[in-house]
């Protein structure tokens, strides 16, 4: 079917079972990723999700016996149609990804987005803390996107929830920063900035700016600048002698319109998920096939907080396994994307 706008609709849902409800209220409380309870609240969602969205009834009918072990949908799929296991026209949200001039954008129908604030203050909680902060954002690129942007939803609840009264967008104004700097040291709030990596680049670069003790510096991504592409090694030593601050103080933080959750590094390179999601590293070439750790592949998540949408999918970033957390190392090629989107196409 198609929504209001014309675009095709996987899903019928009117309502959702027991245990789904369930695990919307539970979903931030279950064990690690491999856990009886992450499996049976997985389980649950397949379920769900296959019974409503027919185009992932019909993709995990073409896996056949491997469904439940490789059950990741290609993020392909997200440009194709809106994919939800509700009419499209009870969507609290519709969030877009950023794309490109010209390129079809993933749509993100969000059912609930009280799922999406829970998802992001709890992962935000365990791993900052509750504040109060002083919380500046500068997301240039981002702020006419308007409420199409999950990143500008996710920076928007963060200042709502944990913000002082200093706290909000700078937009690359070097006096508002100075200004936040100066009412973090005296009133002795923890200050957080949260940027994309080349205007956060860009500003110490022109001059440096020394923050408070204790503060973060949390970058989204964004690491080809307007001169070149820099590793995030070397851009996290530049913004940590920039801001003044230790390189344990540069944090970044994965996500993506199609997911509800975010995962962020622990001062070096290595992303580490919230309980309810799990990363794995799959084959380009066989996404049937999971890499051994330290294997490069492409990355698979399943998002718990996905529930009412598609929970497990295939991104299309290259990573490798680093323990209980991951490291990403590119972008799929060209002939990798295909081979990834192969049963995909068979659908059409």
């Amino acid at each position: 079917m198609h929504d209001s706008n014309g675009a095709v609709t996987y899903g019928t849902h009117e309502g959702a079972p027991e245990a789904v409800v369930r695990v919307e209220r539970s979903f931030t409380d279950t064990g690690r990723s491999g856990s009886p309870l992450f499996e049976e609240q997985f389980e649950a969602i397949v379920d769900f999700q296959r019974q409503n969205i027919d185009l992932y009834r019909r993709y995990l009918d073409l896996l056949g016996d491997h469904a439940y072990e490789s059950p990741h949908l290609p993020i392909e799929s997200f440009r194709r149609g809106v994919l939800s296991t509700f009419s499209s026209d009870r969507a609290e949200a519709v969030f877009q990804s950023s794309g490109t001039t010209g390129a079809e954008r993933s749509r993100h129908a969000v059912h609930r987005l009280g799922v999406y604030e829970k998802s992001i203050r709890t992962n935000f909680e365990r791993q900052f803390g509750v504040g109060p902060f002083t919380f500046l954002a500068d997301l240039p690129g981002y702020t006419n996107a308007g409420e199409t942007s999950s990143l500008l939803y996710m920076v928007r609840c963060l200042i709502r929830s944990y913000g002082d009264e200093e706290s909000g967008s700078f937009a690359g104004r070097r006096e508002a920063l100075e200004g936040a700097v100066a009412w973090s040291e005296r009133y002795g709030t923890r200050l957080i900035l949260f940027g994309v990596a080349f205007g956060l680049l860009d500003l110490v670069e022109a001059k440096a700016l020394p923050l408070p003790p204790g503060s973060v510096v949390i970058e989204t991504g964004g690491m080809k600048t307007r001169r070149q592409e820099i590793s995030r090694d070397d851009l996290h030593r530049r913004l940590a002698d920039g801001f003044g601050v230790d390189r344990s103080a540069v944090v970044s933080e994965y996500g993506m319109c199609e997911l509800l959750s975010q995962c962020y590094t622990r001062g070096g390179d290595v992303f580490y998920p919230p309980s309810w999601v799990r990363v794995e590293v799959r084959d380009p070439e066989n996404p049937l096939r999971r890499q051994p750790e330290g294997e490069p592949g492409v990355l698979a998540i399943i998002d718990l907080a996905n529930m009412y949408s598609i929970s497990a999918i295939l991104t299309e970033d290259l990573g490798e396994q680093v323990g209980e957390g991951f490291r990403v190392t590119g972008r799929l090629t060209g002939s990798q994307l295909r081979g990834c989107n192969m049963l995909l196409n068979d659908l059409r």
